[in-house]
């Protein structure tokens, strides 16, 4: 029989069993954890180590200078861009609301108040912001500065997601004032039409990433400006993810109207300024432009990919075969997002069985 307050009992099954508190879920309520052995003694030297390897080291660092030095031991492992956006999460988000506080002070509650304090934010970035102050918070806590105090605190469900498409009267406008045939611009507005490219991807788009022999177009690259030292860069860096990496069948019509702007073009990229690359914003005017002299309401550039996803599920392709074309980690991503539209699909698809009703 373990003593009084140990926590150590022996089972039925002969053996003993140690049982401590790892953490407190959002009640209050302790989370435990069990150690077994064949002895009372074993399983109480496994706790006793237990104790010793949690207890924390004294530190003065504050969190945010702690999260400063993480962030700097990932540059270089991770993409530039990445680096970008955790730079905006710590300057924007976490150095505001933890200000000076010392790590080792940190505390749980703490860290459900700054979730709490980004309600106005979208879910998504609230993820992305926790994601990232968890990753740094591991390390302390791997390191023995601090418990594992971002356990079970709740983060925003996600909302679901209106997406934003051109009706197909809206489309016909747009491509009958793109029929101008040489305008490396408007070709670069019917690729996204018809391939479901993003704007970055296109702006990075050269004349080497298409193979007119087979009518396959190669993502290997996008376009986006960063900061570097304080200023704003154009850069050419590697697709979003390694799914993004793709190569897409271009339907016939606009491959002809790609050999044709070819034999003008003096520029490695199709579409070029002055024979540089194009800033996607530049695209983006040219867009708007001429969404406005088509008449069709303003929708952001992503409307085209979008627009694209759903003609093809009109059309009938499968899921899998969308999901590769749009660069998607897998085809869950491509369910989640049109997920709307795929019941439409669905209930479509459905319906061919009341032919076969005599």
């Amino acid at each position: 029989m373990g003593r009084k307050g140990e926590n150590i009992y022996k089972r039925k099954d002969k053996r003993w069993e140690g049982r401590y508190i790892v953490s407190y879920n959002t009640e209050g309520k302790a989370v435990y954890k069990s150690v077994y052995g064949k002895s009372y003694t074993e399983v109480r030297l496994k706790m006793r180590n237990y104790r010793e390897s949690r207890k924390s080291k004294p530190t003065s660092i504050s969190l945010v200078s702690w999260v400063e030095n993480y962030l700097k031991t990932k540059e270089g492992k991770i993409k530039i861009t990445t680096v970008k956006v955790y730079e905006r999460y710590l300057n924007n988000y976490i150095k505001p609301f933890f200000g000076n506080t010392a790590l080792g002070k940190t505390s749980k509650e703490m860290l459900q108040s700054f979730v709490n304090s980004l309600s106005e934010r979208s879910s998504s970035t609230v993820k992305g912001i926790f994601s990232f102050l968890t990753e740094a918070l591991k390390k302390a806590e791997k390191d023995k500065y601090i418990s594992p105090i971002w356990l079970d605190i709740e983060l925003p469900k996600a909302k679901k997601r209106e997406v934003k498409v051109f009706t197909r009267e809206e489309q016909q406008k747009i491509e009958r004032c793109l029929n101008l045939g040489d305008n490396p611009n408007n070709v670069g507005i019917l690729l996204c039409l018809y391939t479901g490219l993003r704007i970055g991807e296109l702006c990075g788009l050269k004349w080497d990433d298409i193979d007119f022999d087979t009518g396959n177009l190669f993502v290997n690259r996008t376009v986006q400006r960063i900061t570097v030292n304080g200023r704003s860069v154009l850069r050419e860096l590697p697709p979003k993810s390694e799914a993004s990496c793709r190569k897409i069948p271009i339907p016939s019509f606009i491959l002809d109207k790609l050999k044709i702007v070819k034999k003008i073009s003096t520029s490695k990229y199709i579409i070029s300024t002055n024979n540089h690359i194009t800033d996607p914003r530049i695209f983006q005017y040219h867009y708007k432009k001429l969404l406005e002299y088509a008449g069709v309401r303003y929708a952001n550039p992503h409307t085209m990919r979008h627009t694209f996803s759903v003609r093809a599920l009109e059309l009938g392709f499968d899921v899998k075969t969308l999901s590769e074309i749009l660069g998607h980690a897998d085809a869950s991503v491509t369910l989640k997002i049109y997920a709307h539209s795929l019941d439409e699909h669905k209930r479509n698809s459905m319906e061919k069985f009341s032919a076969m009703i005599l």
